[in-house]
């Protein structure tokens, strides 16, 4: 058998091996219930699924062809950097908050996750800044 889209294969055998370590580690722990064996019938039911897009000659080429429209593209960029911004505002709102918590309370350990999300939200602004130059150079 060949391997037409690598990408999704691989993702279906990330999937299985993570529902083989799971029903692994239920049957180890002897707390096996409704929720652990709908996760696990769920892993390998979509690994087992997507291994087989990844071997299907037909479905490999649809599956680039539909990475590749311009209107999933442009979805794709969207939802990522409306991800982003989101991510930004958590962070600086919790850098916040636990500033404000640590300073009131006086325990240094708000304190340091404040700074910790401070050095975050920082280098986001950062990466922001700097991949606006580079594209902006670019054009």
């Amino acid at each position: 058998m060949k391997i037409y889209n690598k990408k999704s294969f691989a993702a279906g055998v990330f999937m299985t091996a993570l529902g083989a370590l799971n029903l692994v580690t239920s049957v180890l722990r002897d707390d096996i219930d409704v929720g652990a064996v709908i996760l696990i019938a769920a892993l390998f039911v979509f690994g087992i699924g997507t291994m087989m897009r990844g071997l299907s000659r037909r479905m490999a080429r649809e599956d680039k062809m539909e990475e590749l429209d311009e209107r999933n593209r442009l979805i794709e960029l969207k939802s990522k950097s409306r991800s982003f911004r989101l991510t930004q505002i958590i962070s600086f709102v919790l850098m916040l908050f636990l500033l404000v918590a640590g300073s009131v309370s006086g325990y240094d350990g708000l304190i340091g996750m404040g700074v910790g999300l401070a050095f975050s939200f920082a280098i986001s602004m950062f990466a922001e800044v700097f991949t606006y130059m580079y594209y902006e150079s670019k054009n």
